[in-house]
């Protein structure tokens, strides 16, 4: 599967995140997750953690991965939220906007755990996958929501 993207519109909170190179998918959705929060986001920061969720166990090929994962996720997300609190580099203003234009939320999660993207990408669950496609999956490394899809 290519890169997949979401978070172009974050670019300005990339140094507020420090740096979102080397940083697993999951630490990247736990990052905007904590800006939101710090920012009371609401509702769609609901929505966002539900999308967030799908994302982050349907790339998992384990559930050791999985766990890992999740963990990644919150503790990314805590770190986050704290910093915003603490020492703000975007007023909250800014973080809503930009957050509340995420590509993310025009993503569909379907009852079997799919996700369909705006652009028609599909994200499956591992155990629903070919044996072709689960080799593919492990093969891919990790992607990275900052960088915009190759045209």
């Amino acid at each position: 599967m290519k890169k997949m993207f979401f978070f172009l519109f974050l670019l300005p909170f990339a140094v507020q995140a420090q740096t979102l190179n080397g940083m697993t998918d999951a630490q990247q959705l736990g990052t905007f997750a904590g800006l939101a929060l710090a920012c009371n986001a609401g509702n769609r920061l609901d929505d966002f953690q539900l999308i967030a969720g799908y994302i982050i166990a349907n790339q998992a090929t384990s559930e050791a991965q999985k766990k890992k994962a999740f963990e990644q996720f919150a503790e990314e997300k805590m770190r986050t939220y704290n910093m915003q609190k603490n020492d703000p580099k975007e007023s909250c203003e800014v973080v809503l906007e930009h957050f509340y234009n995420l590509p993310i939320f025009g993503a569909t999660v379907y009852a079997d755990g799919t996700v369909k993207f705006a652009d028609g990408r599909m994200l499956r669950p591992y155990n629903k996958l070919s044996a072709k496609e689960k080799q593919k999956k492990q093969e891919e490394s990790s992607r990275n929501y900052m960088i915009p899809p190759k045209q």
